[in-house]
């Protein structure tokens, strides 16, 4: 039986400190500095994790996506191009049931409170009748809303946590390298 923790909302996940005893698995946390530059960490990190949780081809591009997205929210609008502020992602694979689950990556930065969900962005998108007429911006948060399974957003003390999750229809049992 692996051991597990019970998290604030009731899911249980995997308790990595006893599942992971091979450094060369990826880390479960990745932290960036605020420059558009660390983003070409992102995607390396998440296929170590993609391959880890067998996570689907189609699934593994989402949340690469998604977090692109997030992560350069912050950096752009949060810290306001602000040079050396961190900001960090954490996974963490989080099973209901049996065979099926969710990759829960949870974003914190320092940053003025924002909470990107309370954005008027459930008005449908623009109609346009090209790609090249569409207004550019502002499709952020609606392309997180397609992608991912579950959006959150917290203010913490210091800034902003925004979890986004994403269903993994099959087991999350990390692949043995």
């Amino acid at each position: 039986m692996r051991a597990t923790l019970t998290l604030e909302n009731g899911m249980t996940v995997p308790d990595q400190s006893l599942t992971n005893p091979d450094p060369a698995w990826p880390e479960p946390r990745l932290t960036l500095k605020s420059q558009l530059e660390d983003l070409t960490l992102v995607w390396p990190w998440v296929e170590a994790i993609a391959d880890r949780y067998f996570v689907p081809a189609d699934t593994q591009f989402a949340i690469q996506l998604c977090l692109e997205e997030a992560l350069s929210n912050v950096i752009r609008h949060g810290y306001q191009g602000q040079p050396n502020q961190s900001v960090s992602v954490e996974c963490a694979p989080a099973v209901e049931n049996e065979g099926a689950g969710e990759l829960v990556f949870i974003v914190e930065d320092h940053a003025p409170p924002f909470d990107p969900l309370a954005s008027a962005v459930d008005a449908p998108a623009p109609a346009t009748a090209s790609l090249q007429e569409f207004p550019p911006g502002g499709q952020g948060i609606r392309l997180m809303r397609k992608f991912a399974s579950r959006l959150a957003w917290q203010q913490l003390p210091n800034g902003n946590r925004l979890t986004l999750a994403f269903a993994i229809p099959q087991s999350l049992s990390p692949s043995v390298p």
